[in-house]
């Protein structure tokens, strides 16, 4: 995959509800950390933490420690999992390395005056979250505006998130990097502005997510599996459904059908990538069949379809001018072939 979507998890997340919060706050909590901790194992993308997470945790006496967890637990009866449980998923969180700031290569920022729309920072009322979440939005805006983007967009992570684009302004006095990308920013009295894209749960990381730029940029099949896989779940969702991120089933992909979409891609811009999403989700789904031809041997209507030992040539229409190639399997799956030009009737076996 040529660059994997990425998130930083803001130390928030990680902050343990206090004993006499409600029910509801104490399990919300551990699902909210079991969630997250599934992208641990997940090997399209990348995590990262502040650098400052576990200071700014302990500073305000808010890190899950067993004990606090033990009480947490106790009050209000979570008995699915132990405290153990979740001290080794923010275990495992807070050492994931590299930091963000290590990887970005942006260590710190001098800035005042920072507002944000929707307010995210006074979602906390402690002074060492508030402190690393302003200076993680901060960089993030930066980077965000000014530099190279990872593949799909990054995301910061919130305990809550109430709108999916943060508006960023703030005066910088002083950014300490070692980036080659970043241009001089405005000097107080002006301000920088910029955004930042937000979420707090699963559902929210994935809507975040560009799925024509994951399909346009893969450098490998796992990338275009990737796109399908975000654009399938959307689809899902969109109908109503709760789809389970493991059970989207992608098609297989063919040795060529990266290379020949690709080549599409970069032909006609950004209006036909999502146009080959869907016309893929329909293969899969079995939707707009009159869209669908048999790839034939030869021009005339009663040429025979073509084979692949016991498996169909198939042709669909993406628009009048594109079409999508692939193989319908004799085991009832498909396998995707090529994106092609209107006058182009060949299929990579």
């Amino acid at each position: 995959m040529h660059s994997l979507p990425s998130v930083t998890i803001d130390a928030g997340v990680l902050a343990v509800p206090h004993v006499d919060c409600a029910k509801d706050d104490a399990f919300h909590y551990v699902d909210t950390l079991l969630d997250w901790s599934k992208l641990l194992g997940e090997p399209w993308v990348a995590i990262y933490m502040s650098e400052r997470a576990s200071e700014a945790l302990i500073d305000d006496d808010l890190f899950p420690l067993r004990h606090h967890l033990r009480e947490l637990f106790d009050r209000h009866g979570v008995v699915e999992y132990s405290p153990n449980d979740i001290a080794t998923v923010v275990e495992n969180l807070l050492s994931l390395t590299p930091s963000f700031e290590t990887y970005y290569r942006v260590k710190d920022v001098l800035s005042e005056n920072l507002e944000t729309d929707p307010d995210v920072i006074r979602l906390t009322t402690y002074d060492g979250l508030q402190s690393d979440l302003a200076r993680c939005i901060t960089l993030i805006a930066v980077l965000r505006k000014h530099c190279s983007q990872p593949l799909g967009g990054h995301s910061l992570i919130l305990r809550e998130a109430p709108k999916q684009v943060i508006q960023v302004r703030a005066h910088i006095h002083e950014l300490e990097h070692t980036r080659d990308d970043i241009p001089v920013l405005p000097c107080p009295p002006e301000f920088f502005e910029g955004d930042v894209l937000v979420c707090d749960d699963f559902r929210s990381l994935i809507d975040c997510l560009d799925e024509s730029a994951i399909l346009v940029g893969a450098s490998d099949d796992l990338g275009v599996e990737l796109a399908i896989r975000i654009a399938l779940f959307k689809n899902a969702i969109a109908q109503g459904g709760s789809p389970d991120w493991s059970g989207v089933v992608v098609p297989a992909i063919g040795s060529r059908f990266r290379e020949l979409c690709q080549q599409v891609c970069a032909d006609q811009g950004d209006s036909v990538p999502p146009k080959i999403l869907r016309s893929i989700i329909e293969t899969i789904k079995g939707h707009n069949l009159p869209a669908v031809h048999a790839l034939r041997t030869g021009p005339g209507g009663n040429d025979p379809q073509r084979m692949r030992g016991s498996d169909k040539a198939q042709r669909r229409d993406i628009d009048r001018e594109f079409h999508l190639h692939y193989w319908e399997c004799a085991d009832g799956t498909v396998e995707l072939a090529s994106v092609v030009y209107h006058y182009d009737f060949s299929i990579p076996e």
